[in-house]
């Protein structure tokens, strides 16, 4: 059973010809009615019979509804099982109607609906981003395979070796090093797909790859993007905090500042990019952060965007959250190396060992959690692994840094990513009376128990001792607090309810009031110390969403919002002034990603809910550097690992089709 069945209302018919609409539960089900009523009538219009209506309207419906849940699409089975038809009857019955093509036509004479090969029933616009981002990626992953065209003039494997251990350093240990594996793939290709969890060392990786190409090339043009202000501020903070390693005058060429992707491509006439496929972007090289989170959508202007000898490396964590968007693309583009016999030999050269050594080495792929991986593969067609069109295009980083594999939270992160229950609850230590590095307290009551509230609330004691003693001070400084804010986070599973974000925010507010002696007046919002996430993009101020700031009195006693700034300062704005934002004790599994605290608590809804997922619990748990914590049934815990992201998508068929075509 899909997701989307799993999940979703049944699709609805139109009223105008004899059966009901029901209420609309939310926006995108409004959304979804109001296309499902405009196609229908078109096909009404256009002398469909009732019955052709009929079905335009229930498929109209139910792929707005799977696109507003993250489905790229909806199989046309599990829309016929709704109404005991068979798939044959009712793509007939679309064709019939006039609102459904099947995907051969050029994207002006695309019908609203398309229906592909393989029975996935699409929005024209989705069935339109998926084919023209697999396009481009056979496009710039074919130029991976002419080494004359990927390899700079002198990067021999001589040149990339002695390179490599110029910025990368002598080897640690006699283990294979990915981080280097990367590099010579981002270094000899076009394209390079690089997937890591925290701490896994991502960032080097493109320090190294910037400083071996800057050695090569003074004037390289390099853009840094990420999908969120947030996260683009992060990269660029984490990529200057590691340039002090590269000689100077290198270091001095970094770039300087980073983009969101809507920054990156530009915003142009009638809505559209600036930057697309007649207009590429005016850069050598472009590195995108966080490409977990982009959607199908912003994926295909992205790479429409991308001149063809660009080099382009996207960076994400296949395991993490995928987009809030429809799709999720770099988890199925990153879903399983694949290298061929003369990618691995010139890797291996360019790292000084055998080819063999390099082969035996490659990660094992066949557990079950990547299953996913084998039907992408199996779609495109490709005969074995490195004939597929994206070999040699993507790697996996496997060593931790931040923690190592075998500690406790490294050892669950794996189970968890494993989808196996069972060895993450033997990791967690039930209930324990001390502090541990991975706890499992079971709070399996719809409201908090006080002894949790009370658990959480000493967290934030550091917090609210700094607040304390910031406020004693004649001049109150806010750098110790967001030292002591990032020790310890909340991260909810849900926004509402007694366990969401709202609530427990409310709950935590009052506790670290109460501990720093802060009042707050009746009916008033903000107080000294309290902590806010700006959640939407100011481009006037500066502040972009994920953006975190601290209220502390100003000068003459009035309320500032403290913001740290790249340069390690501080910059106040005035809490009116602010964009749209909220308290940030407790965050959302969501907002997280990208951050790290030292402790940090995943709080799980009481009974398993839909939001729920393997992804979305590894997210929470690789946010902690130190100790982690899971409040919940054990029950609803293993309910969600045991639950992974399944989105509909048909992007392995339209990157088959694609090689057809190139």
């Amino acid at each position: 059973m899909s997701t989307f069945e799993r999940n979703s209302s049944a699709p609805p018919e139109l009223d105008d010809i004899g059966v009901n609409l029901p209420a609309p539960a939310d926006f995108s089900t409004a959304l979804a009615e109001g296309f499902a009523r405009r196609i229908g009538t078109l096909a009404r219009r256009g002398g469909a019979s009732g019955e052709a209506v009929k079905w335009a309207a229930r498929a109209a419906f139910a792929a707005s509804r799977a696109t507003a849940e993250g489905h790229v699409c909806l199989p046309l089975a599990v829309l016929a099982r709704r109404f005991d038809a068979s798939s044959a009857e009712v793509r007939a019955a679309l064709f019939a109607s006039g609102m459904a093509s099947d995907g051969s036509q050029s994207t002006a004479a695309l019908r609203p609906l398309v229906i592909d090969g393989q029975g996935r029933l699409y929005l024209a616009r989705y069935y339109d981003y998926e084919r023209r981002l697999a396009r481009s990626l056979v496009a710039h992953a074919g130029i991976n395979t002419d080494a004359s065209a990927g390899l700079n003039a002198d990067a021999t494997a001589q040149t990339l070796h002695e390179r490599l251990l110029r910025y990368f350093g002598p080897p640690q240990d006699d283990e294979i090093d990915w981080q280097r594996v990367a590099a010579v793939m981002a270094l000899s290709g076009r394209l390079t797909i690089v997937s890591g969890g925290p701490g896994t060392g991502k960032t080097t990786t493109v320090v190294g790859v910037l400083a071996c190409l800057l050695d090569a090339r003074a004037d390289l043009r390099i853009a840094l993007a990420a999908p969120t202000g947030k996260a683009a501020q992060r990269m660029q903070e984490a990529l200057l905090a590691r340039a002090g390693e590269l000689p100077p005058e290198l270091a001095a060429r970094l770039p300087q500042t980073s983009y969101t992707l809507h920054r990156l491509l530009g915003s142009g006439p009638g809505g559209r990019f600036r930057h697309h496929r007649d207009n590429p972007l005016p850069y050598d090289v472009v590195v995108i952060d966080e490409a977990s989170m982009i959607d199908v959508a912003m994926a295909a202007h992205l790479l429409d965007a991308i001149a063809p000898q660009t080099r382009l490396v996207m960076l994400g964590d296949k395991d993490q959250l995928a987009a809030v968007e429809a799709g999720a693309v770099f988890a199925e583009l990153s879903a399983r190396p694949a290298f061929t016999q003369s990618g691995l030999q010139r890797i291996a050269e360019a790292l000084g060992i055998e080819a063999a050594r390099l082969s035996e080495a490659l990660p094992d792929v066949s557990s079950d959690f990547d299953q996913g991986a084998d039907d992408f593969f199996a779609q495109t067609g490709a005969p074995d692994d490195s004939d597929t069109p994206l070999a040699d295009c993507v790697v996996w980083l496997e060593r931790n840094y931040r923690f190592g594999l075998e500690s406790p939270i490294g050892r669950l992160s794996l189970a968890i990513r494993n989808g196996a229950a069972g060895a993450a609850l033997e990791v967690l230590r039930i209930d324990p009376a001390e502090p541990c590095a991975a706890a499992l307290y079971e709070d399996t009551h719809v409201t908090l128990a006080d002894r949790t509230v009370m658990r959480l609330a000493a967290g934030f004691a550091p917090y609210a001792d700094a607040l304390a003693e910031a406020l004693a001070a004649d001049t109150p400084d806010p750098l110790p607090l967001f030292d002591a804010l990032n020790r310890f986070r909340i991260l909810c599973a849900t926004r509402s309810g007694p366990r969401g974000v709202d609530q427990v925010n409310a709950a935590m507010a009052a506790q670290v009031r109460r501990a720093a002696g802060v009042t707050l007046a009746v009916g008033a919002q903000w107080f000294a110390g309290r902590p806010v996430m700006v959640t939407r993009n100011d481009y006037a101020l500066g502040l972009f969403n994920g953006d975190i700031g601290i209220a502390l009195p100003g000068a003459g006693g009035a309320l500032r919002v403290y913001f740290r700034t790249g340069d390690g300062g501080l910059r106040a704005v005035s809490p009116a002034a602010l964009p749209p934002h909220d308290t940030a004790f407790a965050l959302t599994v969501h907002k997280s990603q990208g951050s790290e605290f030292q402790h940090a608590v995943l709080m799980l809804p009481s009974v398993f809910s839909r939001v729920l997922s393997r992804e979305l619990v590894y997210t929470a748990i690789t946010r902690a550097r130190e100790r982690v914590e899971v409040i919940g049934a054990r029950a609803v815990l293993a309910q969600a690992i045991a639950t992974p992201t399944q989105r509909d998508s048909g992007l392995a068929a339209r990157i088959a089709e694609a090689c057809r075509v190139v």
